[in-house]
């Protein structure tokens, strides 16, 4: 009775206050700043305050022009209007350089695009400005003041707005600088000197309109948190993330017909509703969410039109999938990803760099301790007991994630290195000094304050296309259960019970440091010691389908409850025969004396609706190893 009363709790008192924070707040969101449609409004600008509740009236500067005489002077921010391919309109707003315009060199264009269910940002970016950028913050398809669906960074909708929008800005904006690019054929030069900035779907959009430009315009990218391949960030191991997802439904909604717009695209709403339903992704959603990802372009693999496919919206109306998979031109990229992220967690970084720096270009990558984070834990007081014994079977109640850190890799700010690498690419500055080593190391943030370096060539992580991590730096040790860990019902109804902790070591005396992507090599049975189906069965058929959720986790010595490093967790669905499982990255500097684990659990609430459903499997067995990245340090046995 304890144990379910204690899930209740989290599932709903805890929950529904996260979800609605990251609602309201995850997108960034600037609407309560926007001014009316097709208004401008200035910086600086002499405002008369009549009284007696008549708004005040402002004078509005005129978008700056270096056709007027001499000096020129920017700092005005304005909206534009623009109707798309689609019919829709597309809106952003221009935010120009601030003080007086060089008309002779002219400035770069920095684009800005917000977060899922956000909007497009009217004011601020005061150091980008100063720096000599006009900014242009975009409100995407279906959020703000842009019309349609949102269909999440499809190339022939989303993608076609924004080539529309640098079209634009050239045509309009005669500021804007300009230089040759000795590697652009003729046509294309004098070519736009432009970067990019935004995190999460902002840090999509970029990706997308830099494989899709068909001038090349983008010359300096600095994506945060953003995606790799939709099929793995919500749908890891072939089990719905359904805790994100939930959210990022409610959001996306939210942010969209908030403000008169169309949602989510019915493709996308059918995908997700029936992912959540019926416990498994629908295959024509599978490549509709493919097409919309860098992986697209990076693994080459087509996709076309299914003849019979699992979603009514997509026979009703099915996309075109016209774009050809063409590899990413060489860019400059600098790639920033949270390690705490359990959206798109630090694998999709990864795979990112792995592609782009594949294609040229100064790539990079700097991690920090924040991203998509919902701090939703029980504080210590309401946990049902702490026991020193670290033996103890102690009960516990399950969080989705701790809380967010610093946007820094060890002393290096995120805000400060994304100014400096734009000022850098396309105004030709120097690199601050702690770039330096970075174009051949990631920097891994451990803590708040505390990074390590890793050598790009010699990086602790398996290949694209599988295998476990192999390396001088890999710890293999051998894992098994003692006794059996519940799956599905069985777990759901025990959600308080600890998870099941395979030892692999303990930290030595000088500690020990792991950073990279480990990986494991499992069987999964049942209790008869069944680890696969019978080949006619469908694999998600009963008796075939148990969900457990493997982790690395830390713990102290002389202490009772372990703690998921990085929060980070990886489903592993079906019973397996030595399966080889890629886990999330991770980042973590253990004491001296720490015992570090392979958690598994039959529930977690990353996941709240993705256990297992198969009633005839309430219980597996699991063994097989682990491959540790150790970058410093010993781990003992």
């Amino acid at each position: 009775m304890h144990k379910s009363h204690s899930w209740r709790f989290w599932l709903h008192h805890l929950f529904p206050v996260v979800l609605a924070l990251v609602v309201a707040g995850c997108g960034g969101s600037s609407s309560d700043e926007e001014p009316p449609a097709q208004a401008q409004s200035g910086q600086g600008q002499a405002c008369d305050n009549p009284g007696n509740g008549n708004p005040p009236q402002c004078e509005v500067p005129p978008p700056v022009s270096c056709t007027a005489e001499p000096p020129v002077v920017g700092g005005t921010s304005y909206p534009v209007t623009l109707t798309s391919a689609s019919g829709e309109t597309i809106a952003f707003q221009v935010l120009e350089p601030l003080g007086t315009i060089d008309c002779g060199q002219g400035h770069p264009l920095v684009l800005h695009g917000h977060g899922f269910g956000g909007s497009r940002t009217t004011e601020g970016f005061e150091n980008y400005r100063e720096a000599g950028f006009a900014v242009i913050s975009i409100d995407q398809r279906g959020f703000g003041e842009s019309g349609g669906t949102v269909r999440v960074m499809d190339p022939e909708f989303e993608g076609e707005d924004l080539i529309q929008i640098l079209d634009w800005a050239e045509a309009n904006l005669d500021y804007l600088r300009y230089r040759n690019e000795p590697d652009l054929p003729d046509a294309l030069n004098p070519n736009l000197v432009a970067g990019a900035i935004g995190g999460s779907y902002g840090g999509g959009y970029q990706i997308l309109l830099h494989g899709l430009d068909p001038g090349r315009r983008l010359d300096a990218l600095v994506p945060d948190i953003t995606w790799f391949d939709l099929r793995y960030s919500l749908n890891p191991g072939n089990v719905i993330k359904t805790g994100w997802d939930l959210v990022l439904v409610a959001g996306g909604e939210a942010g969209s017909t908030g403000q008169g717009n169309g949602g989510l695209d019915p493709i996308l709403r059918e995908t997700l509703a029936q992912g959540a339903s019926l416990n498994r992704f629908p295959e024509a959603g599978q490549d509709f969410v493919y097409y919309h990802s860098p992986a697209y372009r990076c693994l080459g693999e087509p996709v076309t039109v299914s003849d019979t496919p699992d979603l009514v919206s997509y026979q009703i109306d099915p996309p075109a999938y016209d774009v050809p998979p063409t590899p990413f031109k060489a860019v400059d990229v600098l790639l920033t990803q949270g390690m705490t992220d359990t959206l798109f967690n630090f694998n999709d970084a990864w795979r990112n760099l792995e592609c782009l720096k594949a294609a040229g270009g100064d790539v990079r990558l700097l991690t920090h301790q924040t991203g998509h984070v919902l701090p939703a834990e029980a504080p210590d007081e309401l946990q049902p007991g702490e026991y020193v014994d670290p033996t103890a079977d102690l009960l516990e109640l399950p969080g989705f994630q701790g809380a967010a850190g610093q946007f820094a890799c060890g002393d290096i700010s995120i805000s400060d290195a994304t100014l400096n690498w734009l000022e850098h690419h396309l105004l030709e500055r120097p690199l601050a000094g702690y770039f330096e080593g970075t174009d051949a190391e990631v920097c891994l943030s451990l803590a708040d304050g505390e990074s390590v370096r890793v050598p790009m060539d010699s990086f602790p992580a398996p290949a694209l296309n599988g295998g476990v991590l192999q390396g001088d730096n890999v710890v293999d040790v051998a894992v098994e259960t003692d006794t059996p860990v519940a799956s599905g019902y069985e777990a759901v109804a025990t959600a308080t019970q600890p998870p099941a902790a395979l030892l692999l070591g303990q930290a030595g005396d000088s500690g020990l440091t792991l950073g990279g992507i480990p990986t494991a090599k499992l069987t999964v049975s049942d209790l008869a010691g069944n680890a696969a189906c019978a080949v006619e069965l469908d694999p998600y058929a009963p008796g075939c389908d148990p969900i457990v959720f493997v982790g690395l986790g830390k713990r102290a010595a002389g202490e009772s409850r372990w703690q998921l490093i990085d929060d980070q967790i990886k489903p592993v669905r079906g019973l397996q025969e030595q399966a080889v499982v890629e886990l999330v990255g991770v980042a973590e500097a253990l004491a001296p004396g720490d015992e570090l684990a392979l958690l598994v659990y039959g529930f977690h609430p990353q996941f709240p609706a993705s256990w297992s459903r198969d009633a005839l499997v309430p219980f597996v067995e699991i063994a097989g190893s682990v491959q540790v990245p150790v970058l410093a340090g010993s781990l003992k046995p």
